[in-house]
């Protein structure tokens, strides 16, 4: 297995356990102080740490980066087909509940994103995943400023650094793909990491002292 497939293997299974511990304590976060954004953290990072084992297991079995695979790989086409459905998936959830919270009502986020996706090469779909999911972070980050900025939100900053370094990741992720380059997609997938500690930390740290 090369290097870098041995690294983003590593980083990937951690990711994976992070996010499913973060979905856990978002879990029990939100039955105490019955948050949305929290809810959504749970159903999402939930998906993530999901995909992320899948795209472990799969850089695992086929000793390939994501951007080195090559085509005629049924079982890794469906792995990465699965692991970039859901990670589109996750960040829609997180997205709709930030516009309920930001207006009140839900957001007007249709996910027509993954409509056709399995006509597509795998090749175009991670274009459009990471592309979609840059957008959805983009969105995340910006309605918790704006909530923040209004005072409708308690949430320590920590969340919206969380989800700006996971939305720098991906957008050195989506370059990576479009330049198929192996060690960009090393760093996005080690940013993200970061990212997703973050959110780790803030999460247990609600679940101790409230969302501050």
């Amino acid at each position: 297995m090369p290097s870098g497939a041995v690294v983003t293997f590593a980083l990937n299974i951690c990711s994976a356990f992070v996010a499913l511990l973060t979905s856990y304590y978002a879990y029990r976060s939100n039955r105490l102080v019955g948050s949305p954004i929290l809810g959504a953290i749970n159903v999402g990072f939930m998906l993530l740490g999901v995909g992320l084992a899948v795209d472990a297991g799969t850089s695992l079995v086929s000793g390939s980066l994501l951007v080195e695979l090559p085509a005629e790989r049924t079982l890794t086409l469906l792995a990465s087909f699965s692991y970039l459905a859901l990670q589109m998936a996750a960040y829609l959830v997180v997205a709709v509940s930030y516009a309920r919270a930001a207006y009140g009502r839900p957001g007007a986020l249709a996910p027509v994103v993954l409509a056709g996706a399995a006509t597509l090469g795998l090749y175009r779909f991670s274009l459009i995943s990471y592309f979609v999911s840059v957008l959805l972070l983009a969105f995340i980050v910006f309605q918790g400023l704006l909530l923040r900025s209004g005072g409708k939100s308690r949430f320590s900053a920590m969340v919206l650094l969380a989800f700006g370094l996971v939305l720098v990741a991906h957008v050195v992720l989506l370059f990576s793909v479009l330049v198929l380059g192996p060690g960009l997609f090393v760093i996005g997938t080690s940013v993200q990491f970061f990212g997703f500690l973050s959110l780790l930390a803030f999460v247990v740290r609600s679940e101790v002292v409230g969302p501050g």
